[in-house]
């Protein structure tokens, strides 16, 4: 009689042990090994259909998967360009119309002085003055707008708050390579001559004593500060 260890492991099997499966960890005979084997060899064909699923899955397709979401974001990226550029563009003719009416109406300033006959030294210091700060103004536009980041092209034009006060973001201008707000204050401050720091002239037209010039970066980074304080 064969011992048991000598007979495959299978249940119902008398036959003499071949080898051990690795698949089950038994002793069976070659029948069963190659049944167990056939098995393996079933487990390999749903992993290769896998495999070939995920071949199919990655092929170039450019209405779907990451081509398509790569072609979203192109054109969500050319619709920003084209918001920005109409935003710029707006601002750029707003600010031609402004210096035009401007330069119009000192124009016609000139003009009647020139018929009345009479015009005095301070009427012509004044002058001068309007022509020098529409002459830098105008200058800067023609230079600095087309560069403008589009957060200081957002600021310009509107009200900030800082402290208890508000000002109006009246210009951005460029002196001695550093780029500068032109800031208007609600009500009149000591101090406030509307007077560059970098030149000592008015590259703006302030109200009395309400103008003054602050460092892009250091106004930037003042704005951020506040609205960290309101939150």
């Amino acid at each position: 009689m064969k011992s048991s260890s000598s007979v495959c492991s299978m249940d119902g099997c008398k036959k003499p042990v071949t080898c051990l499966c690795h698949h089950c960890q038994k002793n069976v005979c070659s029948k069963h090994f190659n049944e167990h084997q056939s098995q393996v060899n079933d487990e390999l064909i749903p992993m290769a259909d896998r495999l070939n699923e995920l071949k199919m899955k990655i092929q170039i397709n450019e209405q779907t998967g990451p081509l398509a979401m790569l072609q979203i974001w192109r054109n969500n990226k050319y619709h920003e360009i084209d918001e920005e550029y109409h935003f710029r563009l707006e601002n750029v003719k707003k600010n031609i119309s402004k210096y035009n009416e401007q330069i119009s109406e000192t124009i016609s300033n000139i003009k009647e002085l020139i018929v009345e006959g009479d015009a005095s030294i301070d009427q012509v210091k004044q002058i001068e003055r309007k022509i020098e700060t529409l002459t830098d103004e105008v200058n800067n536009l023609m230079s600095s707008e087309s560069t403008m980041t589009q957060r200081e092209s957002n600021l310009l034009g509107t009200v900030i708050n800082m402290g208890s006060i508000q000002y109006l973001v009246k210009a951005k201008v460029k002196c001695n390579a550093k780029d500068l707000y032109g800031l208007e204050s609600t009500r009149a401050f000591t101090g406030y001559n509307g007077l560059c720091p970098e030149c000592g002239k008015a590259h703006v037209l302030f109200e009395k004593y309400r103008g003054f010039y602050a460092l892009c970066n250091t106004l930037h980074a003042r704005i951020h500060s506040e609205r960290e304080k309101e939150s």
